[in-house]
């Protein structure tokens, strides 16, 4: 994909602004825009067939308008401010029938995606939209009968046990809402970053920071032969702050902090944003002299807030799918689905964990929930899914891909690039009956460490921030020592990776709750989700102390520092 369809710019984003004011438009643009993919919808379901080949059962254009603002400072000088806007079109053209259709196989190079994605015009010309539209409907007709053929052939000759169905049949859903614009004041919001990023003036061992922003509104369109019409607008404030150093050993030290939030009002006030920045950067410098981890450790690990949070996101959110895995044609190539799919109604997590997924939710608590929406990325209405009781795996999130005994979405078919949408989570919460304090987390930590013969425990107060699979790095790890409870700072630890069944045995969980807004998937086309999570004590994790060599220390200090 080239850089013109880009959804949305790989930026990271950093700190703080004051509240800008987010306003309603008219419905001028919204009217052309859904009466040109309305008019070419029902022109291609009349007349679309190339001579004898299948006719297409099932079409839907996917328009995204984006307007987008991206500002950065380092040190207290501007480094980048642009504001863009583009709109993509989406064509998905489906052919065969529910049962079996060309979606979801994989053949040479291809990709599991369904349809073409092509830049359109920015302007509000109805007859240059369905232009657009027609040229992703040709192209995307083609590619669809060239893979129903392939994957036809390949199915006719394999013993196969009976699959559900390629695509599930959905009722329509209208839910037009109101166009939103993205106003805010530039000046004002270029002088306030570089306040922010000049606070990294007081720390003279932070090599290298920036304080970014990004606001981006995207409105999502959707039209389909089935009667769905949908405008869903989608608002996300990213603040992010990013600082590294280097220890005397040259080994590098990394941290960021994201602040993620669907309006300006939802961002933390400047102060509050500012004392953040402080302690990142108080939190680097004591890393830059911490000891580092001198040898293996295998033992009990507790996890505190935003740690407990991103490893749920990571270990456990991607394996909540029900999403079938595509089939393939490459030889030796296996696909693989989520762990969990074959351990329906069997424990997964200790008795006292629950977890349910809430796209309704909008707040918990105090803090703003970003992972909610009104209907997914298929037009399809949100719903709170019930997934583990007790412990036990009751369901699974599900698109409009059909999955063994689950035959109708539940509303969770997202991605941030149309035609690849699958099951994925929205707001996730974990629940813990009879949680404990952390004073009682710690006391049983030590506890544990004392049983294995261990002169110490470990917490890990911090991971790092984004992504999926592995549990990422480690950025704030303490060794607790079970003679005193004494905390000390480490360095230079990594995970060597924690499997989804490996959660069945957590030892405890904490009374508290962390919210983490995340912002996941393909960098410029990011899914924003939120995950709510106690804090865990787990019974074994295995930490690894470094290997290799560092790089060299910096030969001269920062110019701004007197040596």
């Amino acid at each position: 994909m080239t850089a013109r369809l880009r959804l949305t710019l790989a930026l990271s984003i950093v700190l703080l602004w004051t509240p800008a004011a987010v306003t309603f438009g008219q419905n001028t643009q919204t009217e052309t825009v859904m009466r040109a993919m309305s008019d070419e919808l029902e022109r291609s379901i009349k007349e679309l067939q190339l001579n004898d080949l299948d006719k297409p059962y099932f079409i839907q254009y996917v328009v995204i308008d984006e307007d987008e603002y991206t500002a950065m400072a380092t040190f207290g000088a501007l480094t980048t401010s642009y504001r863009s806007q583009q709109r993509v079109v989406n064509a998905q053209v489906r052919v065969g029938n529910y049962d079996f259709d060309n979606s979801e196989f994989i053949t040479g190079n291809s990709q599991p995606s369904t349809g073409v994605l092509s830049a359109s015009v920015i302007d509000n010309d109805y007859q240059a939209i369905r232009h657009a539209l027609w040229l992703a409907t040709d192209a995307a007709y083609k590619q669809s009968v060239e893979t129903f053929a392939r994957k036809r052939a390949f199915v006719k000759n394999k013993v196969q046990e009976e699959q559900p169905p390629d695509f599930s049949k959905e009722r329509a859903t209208n839910a037009i809402a109101s166009r939103r614009t993205l106003e805010f004041d530039q000046a004002r919001m270029e002088n306030q970053l570089r306040e922010w990023s000049k606070i990294f003036r007081g720390f003279p061992q932070v090599q290298t920071s920036t304080v970014t922003v990004r606001a981006r509104l995207n409105h999502r369109y959707i039209v389909n032969n089935e009667g769905t019409r949908t405008l869903q607008p989608e608002l996300v404030v990213a603040l992010e702050v990013r600082a590294a150093t280097q220890g005397s050993d040259g080994m590098q030290l990394n941290r960021v902090l994201p602040v993620n939030a669907r309006s300006f009002d939802e961002l933390p006030s400047a102060q509050t944003f500012a004392d953040s920045i402080k302690q990142l950067g108080a939190d680097l410098t004591a890393l830059r002299s911490a000891p580092v981890l001198d040898a293996n450790y295998s033992g009990p690990v507790l996890l505190v807030g935003q740690a407990s949070a991103e490893m749920f996101a990571r270990v456990l959110a991607p394996n909540l799918s029900g999403q079938r895995a595509p089939m393939t044609d490459r030889p030796g190539q296996q696909t693989t689905a989520s762990s969990l799919v074959d351990r329906l109604n069997r424990p997964v997590l200790p008795s006292y964990l629950s977890v349910f997924d809430d796209p309704a939710e909008q707040r918990f608590g105090a803090r703003t929930l970003i992972g909610h929406y009104d209907v997914d990325d298929q037009g399809v209405p949100a719903r709170r899914v019930s997934l583990i009781e007790d412990g036990l795996l009751t369901n699974l999130l599900m698109s409009r891909r059909p999955g063994k005994d689950r035959l109708q979405s539940n509303g969770h078919g997202r991605s941030g690039y149309p035609g690849r949408e699958t099951a994925q989570i929205g707001n996730l919460f974990v629940t813990a009956n009879g949680g404990k304090s952390y004073d009682d987390l710690k006391k049983e930590l030590i506890e544990l460490a004392t049983m294995e013969r261990l002169q110490y425990g470990v917490i890990i107060k911090a991971l790092e921030s984004g992504g999926r699979g592995a549990m990422g790095s480690p950025v704030l790890t303490y060794k607790v020592y079970v003679a005193d409870g004494r905390e000390e700072l480490i360095r230079g630890a990594s995970i060597s990776g924690l499997s989804v069944q490996s959660l069945r045995h957590i030892q405890a969980a904490g009374n508290d709750a962390f919210v983490a807004n995340r912002l996941t998937g393909s960098r410029g086309a990011e899914t924003p989700v939120s995950v709510v999570a106690p804090s865990v004590l787990l019974e074994e994790l295995e930490i690894e102390r470094p290997s290799g060599t560092q790089q060299k220390p910096a030969l001269l200090t920062h110019p701004f520092f007197p040596d």
